[in-house]
C-alpha cells in the first residue's frame, strides 16, 4: 500500500508560547475538527501532552462509521514540536508532527507534517481517490479557519497545504 504525505504551513500572529499553549491543550482538538466527524475526546481533557501520553477519541471518518482512534505522543520538545502516532484507528499508519517555527518573541508558523498509509490494499487506494484525499484537504482547511477564528489570527497571512503520494 502506498504512503502519503500531507504538509501544512500556517503563519500566525501567535508567539511561540501562545502557539504551544494552544496546541498543547487536547481540548482544542474537538474545536479544530469538522462537526460532521463527530469528534469526541475520551481522554481527560485536562491531560497534558507529554512524551508517552496516550490519547483516545471517538470519530466518524466516514458517514455512519464510528471508530475509536488512539494515539501516543512519540516525540516531545517543549515549545518546538510534538509527534503523535496512531496506535489504533482508521489508518494502517498515521504519523503526525506538530511543529512551531519562528523566533521566541515574534509571530510563528505552525507546521503539520503527516505521513500516512491506508488500510485495505487496492480498496484503500480507491477510497483515497474517491473520498480520503478530499476529506483530509477539507479537514485541514477547516482547522485553518478555526485556528484563525479562535486565535483572532490575520487571515491574509500565508497558508500552504500539500498532499501527495510518496513514490519509491
Amino acid at each position: 500500500m502506498p504512503w502519503f504525505h500531507l504538509r501544512v504551513s500556517h503563519q500566525t500572529l501567535l508567539s511561540r508560547e501562545e502557539a504551544w499553549e494552544f496546541l498543547g491543550s487536547i481540548s482544542n482538538l474537538e474545536q479544530m475538527t469538522p462537526k460532521h466527524m463527530r469528534f469526541k475526546l475520551l481522554s481527560d481533557p485536562l491531560k497534558k501532552i507529554e512524551m508517552g501520553s496516550v490519547l483516545a477519541y471517538s470519530i466518524r471518518p466516514l458517514p455512519y462509521l464510528k471508530m475509536i482512534w488512539v494515539s501516543e505522543i512519540s516525540a516531545y520538545e517543549p515549545q518546538k514540536r510534538f509527534c503523535d502516532i496512531q496506535l489504533s484507528g482508521p489508518y494502517a499508519s498515521w504519523i503526525h508532527e506538530h511543529r512551531i517555527e519562528g523566533e521566541d518573541d515574534g509571530p510563528c508558523t505552525l507546521i503539520d507534517e503527516v505521513f500516512f498509509e491506508l488500510p485495505l490494499g487496492v480498496l484503500g487506494s480507491l477510497a483515497y481517490t474517491l473520498y480520503v484525499k478530499s476529506a483530509l484537504l477539507k479537514a485541514f482547511s477547516y482547522r485553518r479557519d478555526r485556528l484563525n477564528e479562535l486565535t483572532k489570527n490575520d487571515i491574509t497571512l500565508e497558508y500552504q497545504l500539500t498532499l501527495k503520494r510518496i513514490k519509491a
